[in-house]
């Protein structure tokens, strides 16, 4: 029996190995964020317009359009949807989460000429809540299985900003953000001897992973106004050297038949590792056209280059070196783009948007299924001169590449489905 534990456990280290993974890959693929109902809602290609305080996020510069202080918060709520499909076997997994999005601050300084903003906040940039089950019986084994993978999290800046015009059409900007965020992944493998084939009743398998990260960065961003009618803007994010705290722990139970030999089987584990991981340089930019009175339509490129991704020290499963490697030999650059258009509602205060993006894989194996796709709906009411409430829907879907659960199982497919609705309020005085 002791071999068949070894055995159990050797069929493990694929779907060890994949969450393991999983945890250095979430700040690449955590889902879609982003600040302001209102860049959302137009597929947050927002960087050449920027007019409020979700400026902090996508363009410093455009903060410079701001005459009066404005209190900014958000609210967001998402469903994510895991379809997974092992053979004939499918399974969708639900996750749900209400969460605090944004909330800041700007106000102008009063000056001589031109303006000068400054701007300080709280922002939700990435979530990573999100969840995967199946349950099958192994007929290689004769066993009844079930697995399940749990994650919930996200990443998260204090951001502190500010922009100035330095000639009448051009603005500059800086934001320096304080970023922190946990990432808390949980696995569970259940086995159980239905058929009473061998001397145990069950097998179960638990791991932990609780990672939490901090850093600091900055994005510059500059504005340029053409005309009253097209503007031209764009940022460049320094690199992220993210340290990292993990935790993690594992636990592993089998019970015994009463007739069986053996004793019930326990084993329980824990350690802890501090890691480096640097991301790379991001460069941006957008433009927006005022193609009547009231039709606004603005596109955003951004450009990312994931092979230059590297660990900073030792990461917790393998060696830095090869993971390295593994950075440059297998990630590739990335060109996002964002499109998105606005239409002011005569006489009614009422502002419709949509918008569309499309995020490619930073993968270089990946198939276009793999690219992330969204398209965004939303619309804005100003209630009077002072309080205005915009509201965003983001739907997304996409698939995730084949990955194996155990090596004796065939490859399980991944189809992911991605809704979010975000609330802005806005007042200024």
């Amino acid at each position: 029996m002791k071999k068949w534990i070894i055995l159990k456990m050797l069929l493990l280290v694929l779907l060890v190995a994949t969450s393991a993974q999983a945890q250095s890959e979430a700040f690449f693929l955590g889902h879609i964020s982003g600040v302001g109902g209102r860049a959302l809602s137009m597929g947050s290609a927002y960087l050449a317009i920027s007019d409020d305080y979700s400026a902090t996020m996508w363009n410093p510069a455009g903060l410079t359009q701001l005459r009066r202080m404005e209190l900014f918060t958000s609210i967001s709520h998402m469903q994510y949807l895991n379809d997974a499909t092992l053979g004939e076997i499918n399974n969708t997994d639900k996750t749900t989460k209400t969460k605090l999005n944004s909330v800041g601050f700007a106000f102008p300084v009063p000056t001589y000429r031109g303006s000068l903003v400054f701007a300080v906040g709280y922002n939700k940039v990435r979530n990573f809540d999100s969840g995967f089950s199946l349950g099958l019986f192994n007929e290689y084994l004769a066993v009844k299985q079930a697995f399940t993978e749990i994650e919930e999290g996200g990443l998260s800046n204090w951001v502190f900003a500010g922009a100035m015009e330095v000639t009448e059409n051009l603005s500059i900007g800086a934001s320096m953000n304080l970023w922190r965020g946990n990432d808390d992944y949980y696995l569970n493998f259940y086995e159980e001897d239905i058929n009473d084939n061998y001397y145990y009743d069950y097998y179960e398998y638990d791991q932990q992973v609780l990672t939490k990260y901090n850093a600091v960065n900055f994005k510059l961003g500059a504005l340029y106004k053409f005309t009253r009618f097209f503007s031209f803007a764009a940022t460049v994010v320094t690199p992220i050297s993210m340290e990292a705290k993990e935790d993690w722990a594992e636990v592993i139970e089998q019970i015994e038949d009463a007739d069986s030999p053996e004793d019930d089987y326990y084993y329980d584990a824990s350690d802890s590792w501090d890691y480096g991981i640097k991301f790379p340089f991001v460069f941006s930019a957008g433009a927006a056209v005022t193609l009547l009175p009231n039709i606004v339509v603005s596109g955003d490129v951004e450009y990312t280059d994931w092979a230059q991704t590297r660990y900073t020290s030792e990461p917790p499963v393998g060696d830095k070196f090869d993971e390295n490697l593994d950075f440059k030999q297998n990630f590739a650059a990335t060109t996002t783009f964002r499109l998105g258009a606005e239409f002011t509602v005569p006489f009614i205060n009422t502002q419709l948007r949509a918008g569309a993006i499309r995020i490619p894989s930073p993968f270089k194996d990946a198939t276009s299924k793999q690219d992330r796709n969204y398209y965004t709906l939303g619309c804005g009411i100003l209630l009077d001169k002072q309080v205005k409430i915009d509201v965003a829907y983001v739907h997304g879907w996409w698939e995730k590449g084949e990955s194996y659960l155990t090596d004796e199982l065939d490859p399980v497919s991944e189809k992911i489905t991605f809704d979010k609705f975000f609330t802005t309020l806005s007042v200024r005085f």
